[in-house]
């Protein structure tokens, strides 16, 4: 009945959705604090369990693989993974495991998040900072913290661990080619972003993510 495979995809996810959360799954597209509170269940951790299990991944096999998070994952293997984690699953990585497939789902995840890490209602207030840091470094540094800390708490344990995973990933940069501004630029638009843009807002909401998420990572 759906009018586009696209209208398909996202009428499955909703469906798989409804059909898994009670058990762990349709963690795609679901609310991060809706993820959080069914997995307070497993104890205290400050990302969903998917986030930790990409990250602990990453920081075993790909810290010094050229291009991460920059080239590509399997397509099919991502979309597999997706699959098995929205039905409630828990696949495990392995030495077989493409380090780029798991780098791309991690994005995934965060992309893919109804309402971004930093929520809507921040962009306009990070988008502020990110022209107070243009002007005077410390002062937007100092609003940025002021505006990190505002954060719901999910939201902010969230951002406060991803920035340290990147954080060690740039500490690889001679290996891996990911500097500081190379991942601020590739995580921006999956942290921050706001809910309508036009090319203009597109065009500032590129300089927000990249000057926020360059200070939060130098910064976790």
């Amino acid at each position: 009945m759906a009018n586009s495979q696209t209208d398909m995809d996202e009428w499955v996810k909703a469906i798989r959705r409804v059909i898994w959360a009670p058990f762990g799954g349709g963690i795609f597209g679901q609310r991060l604090e809706d993820t959080v509170l069914f997995e307070r269940k497993f104890g205290p951790r400050l990302a969903p369990l998917l986030v930790e299990q990409c990250v602990d991944f990453i920081r075993e096999r790909g810290l010094d693989e050229e291009g991460l998070f920059r080239m590509p994952g399997q397509a099919n293997l991502v979309k597999e993974l997706q699959e098995a984690f929205d039905c409630g699953e828990k696949p495990l990585f392995d030495s077989n495991t493409d380090v780029h497939t798991v780098a791309s789902l991690l994005k995934l995840y965060l992309r893919e998040l109804p309402e971004p890490v930093i929520p809507f209602s921040k962009y306009e207030d990070f988008l502020t900072c990110a022209q107070l840091l243009a002007k005077d470094e410390e002062e937007g540094i100092q609003e940025l913290g002021n505006q990190v800390n505002t954060l719901p708490l999910p939201n902010y344990n969230l951002l406060k661990y991803i920035c340290k995973f990147l954080d060690q990933v740039q500490s690889h940069c001679n290996e891996n080619k990911m500097s500081v501004q190379n991942l601020a630029t590739v995580f921006g638009p999956n942290i921050l972003r706001t809910k309508m843009e036009d090319p203009v807002t597109l065009m500032e909401g590129a300089n927000t993510r990249y000057a926020a998420l360059l200070k939060c990572i130098h910064n976790p």
